[in-house]
Order: structure tokens, then sequence, then C-alpha cells
């Protein structure tokens, strides 16, 4: 067991090394999120057919997004409300605050709540759509898309999506989940 906990820190570390090539070629896996060109979102790529990720959208890139057709949007800031931006545009707010360097189990149960229950398609953000976005997109992908916990943490590293490595909490979390554990809470 701690030979492939191991093993997986190295490949990890491989992989993270390798990250400004992987993210920038064209060699990204299909599975991964597709970044979609906008005028107003530097960190804005489509996760499925019914989740986009970005960082903290302003008032121009609600009304972009709007015109994509999102139709909610899930915060996971503690400071920073859409209410305003998103007013008299139709699209449907939801807030999970969250910390990404403390997060908990009920939050992410939380997001993944919101995500499974929102209008679709629908965006999910936090300040640079990185770390507590990465988290959550990544848990979306384990719970609802089936992934690896690997796979999902291969994502977040080397996506391209800015993943802030002082959070090692992050990575940590991931690989330590108690998969069936969320899925039991999330049905309830």
């Amino acid at each position: 067991m701690r030979k492939s906990f191991i093993l997986f820190g190295l490949i990890c570390f491989v992989i993270t090394l390798a990250e400004p090539v992987l993210s920038q070629t064209q060699n990204r896996p299909s599975s991964w999120g597709v970044k979609i060109s906008s005028k107003n979102l530097d960190n804005l790529y489509r996760v499925s057919d019914d989740l986009y990720r970005s960082e903290q959208p302003n008032k121009e890139a609600f009304v972009e997004l709007k015109s994509m057709g999102i139709q909610s949007v899930l915060n996971l800031r503690t400071t920073e409300k859409d209410d305003d931006l998103i007013v008299n545009l139709g699209i449907k707010a939801y807030i999970v605050p969250m910390d990404a360097g403390s997060f908990t189990d009920k939050e992410i149960i939380e997001a993944l709540k919101v995500i499974a229950n929102a209008p679709k398609p629908m965006l999910v953000h936090c300040r640079h759509g990185a770390d507590r976005t990465g988290v959550v997109v990544a848990m979306y992908r384990i719970i609802f898309q089936g992934w690896t916990k690997e796979d999902a943490l291969i994502e977040l590293l080397n996506g391209g999506y800015g993943f802030h490595s002082n959070f090692k909490n992050i990575p940590e979390y991931i690989k330590n989940v108690n998969v069936d554990n969320i899925k039991s809470e999330i049905k309830k």
C-alpha cells in the first residue's frame, strides 16, 4: 500500500513538472475541460454539457454567459456574492462559501447537491477558478461521471486551470475522500 502511494506521488510529481507542456498542447485528453474563448473570462472551460467553470465573472462576463445559455451559477467564494451582477439576467444564483485551505465534506456535499439540482447548464466559480472550483469539479468528475480519484486529480493539477500548489490539502482531500460516503450524503 505504501509503495503504491509513493509511486502515485512520484507520478503526480512528474506530471506536475510537465504541466506547462501538457496544458498548452493539442494532446490534451478529450475528456478534460474544453477551453472556451471569451471576451470577459480568461479561465472559462466547459466541463460537460451541463457544467462550466471559471474565475469570478464581472457584469459583462455574466451577460456573455447568459448569451451562451448559462441558467445558474454556483459561487464558492466566502466574501463576494453574484446577486448584483446577475440582476435581470434570469440566472439563478447559488452560494456555497468555501475556504480553499480548509473546506469540509459538508461543503463539498452541499456544492455537489447544488450541481445535481440546479437549472442547467450552470457555471461554478471562485476567485481564480482554480482551487475551490478545482476540487468541486474534481469531485463532480468522481461522483457524477465515474472518474477515478487519480484521473480527477491529474486533470486538476495539469488541466491548465491555474491550480495553486500551496493548497496541498486539495490533492490530499481527493486522494483520501470517502467516495461512498459522499454519494450517500448527496442522496439524502
